[in-house]
Parts: structure tokens; sequence; C-alpha cells
């Protein structure tokens, strides 16, 4: 899933994070923003400062509420319509909850990808937010929102875990309707998250990066096994993953033999 996640990001395809209070959509956002590209202009915008990026090419942005009646307030919306001045490649917005998801969706629309989270149970009640007051989406744009991921926190043997449950695809069907199309599901048996159905998304970036099916399949293979090399020593720190992440678009062969021989030095 990580390395199906990593390529959809670096594919520039938009993802939302949907989930309950204190599900970890922002530490789960904060951890597929680190697979954007290391040269990428990146622009995020939040409430509070929570987002923590390598990337040196990053623009933070945090709204600016008045205690001052005189004083106007500086709005998720006003951060996001002056972002777009800036030419990101990435929008990132911590929360979207008003208007400012109408604009992100005309933003991505023009060419730049979106990330943010949305609190929702599900996928589905997230589109019904989506399109409800005040965010008015048209249903029509909402498969500009590639990929869905939904989490949540479970029990698992007497203490409390955050796991993605699920992985949505979200298609354009019969007459522009959303369409979602599972791609991942949580095994919670065996505590993984599963492949549930071949991707739709893969053909669209094969076309997009004048490439096969099968080249982009082996690629995405190559990096599960970067990300199992990372997982089987226990890196959680995102300073060394995203090391090895920005390593890995600089010289994708090379990483991937010294991973492969086990031989990849970490620091």
């Amino acid at each position: 899933m990580a390395a199906y996640l990593w390529l959809m990001v670096e594919s520039k395809k938009s993802v939302m994070v949907v989930g309950a209070t204190a599900s970890g959509k922002t530490t789960t956002l904060n951890a597929i923003a680190t697979f954007i590209r290391p040269e990428a202009k990146i622009v995020s915008i939040e409430d509070t400062p929570e987002l923590n990026l390598p990337h040196e090419n990053w623009v933070p942005l945090i709204t600016r509420p008045s205690v001052e009646p005189w004083v106007r307030n500086v709005t998720l919306f006003d951060l996001l319509r002056s972002a777009l001045r800036l030419r990101p490649d990435y929008i990132i917005v911590g929360e979207v909850r008003g208007e400012e998801a109408f604009t992100l969706f005309q933003a991505i629309a023009t060419g730049h990808a979106g990330m943010c989270t949305l609190h929702a149970e599900n996928v589905d009640y997230a589109v019904k937010r989506l399109i409800s007051e005040p965010m008015n989406i048209p249903l029509f744009l909402i498969p500009l929102m590639n990929v869905f991921i939904l989490i949540r926190r479970l029990s698992l043997e007497g203490r409390v875990v955050r796991r993605v449950v699920e992985v949505y695809e979200m298609l354009s069907g019969e007459g522009g309707k959303p369409m979602k199309h599972l791609v991942f599901k949580y095994d919670p048996v065996r505590d993984t998250v599963e492949r549930a159905a071949r991707s739709e998304l893969l053909g669209i970036v094969a076309e997009e990066k004048f490439t096969s099916i099968e080249e982009l399949e082996d690629e995405l293979r190559r990096r599960e096994d970067v990300i199992r090399f990372l997982a089987d020593r226990g890196v959680t720190d995102f300073r060394r993953v995203s090391r090895l992440v920005r390593d890995y678009y600089l010289r994708p062969m090379a990483v991937y033999a010294a991973v492969e021989r086990g031989v990849y030095e970490l620091d």
C-alpha cells in the first residue's frame, strides 16, 4: 500500500485522508507527503502548525485569527487563494471544512496536486460533506480527488491503535458521477493492509508517463522492497525515511540494488 501511495503522490494524484477525531489523519498526511519529489514546490495551509516536511522548497502558511474587531482574520480560504499565486506543484490543506474546499478542487482542476484531511466517519460521508454546505463541491468534480484513505482507531490486544482500513480510488462513472473503487483493505486477523483489487489509476499513470502497465508494476514492486527494507529495520524517523526516498529519486537502480543486497547505509 505504501509503495502504491508513493507512486500516486509522485504522479501528482490528489489524496484525501478521511477519519474521525484523533484517528491519525494529520500524521498520515504528513507521512504521505514525505513521498513528494525533493525538488517539488509545496505550499501547506493549516490552522495549527502540525506538518513537518523535509523539503527545501516548502512554504508553510498558517491562519491568523484576530482578537481585535478592526483587524481582519486570515482564513484558510484567504491563504489558499494566496497559495495559488505561488505556483506550487502541491497544495496541502491540514483540514478542509468550508469554502476553501471548493478553491482546492478548482486548483486541482488546473493542474496542481492537492492533499488534505477531512473529518468524516467513512468515505461515503466524506463525499456527502463535500457536496453539501458550506463546501458545495459539484458531484462531477469529486473524482478530481483521486485517492481516499480511511483511517480508524481500533482496539488491538487491549491497546488502541490507528490503522489505515480502506484505500479507495475515486473514478468518474456514468454521467460523471463519482464511483468508488476499493484497492486496499485492512485485515484485522493479520493486522495488515491487503490488496483488494487491481488499481485503475495505474493505467492512467502509465499513459501519462508513456510507459506500460508492466513496467509500472515492476517499479511498484521495487518500491515495495525499498519500504520493506525500512520496515524490517524498524525505521520510523521521518528524516531517515525521507533521506532514502530522496536518494531513490536521484539514483533509483543503485539504491534498489543496495537495498536488495542489504548494504544500503541509512545514516
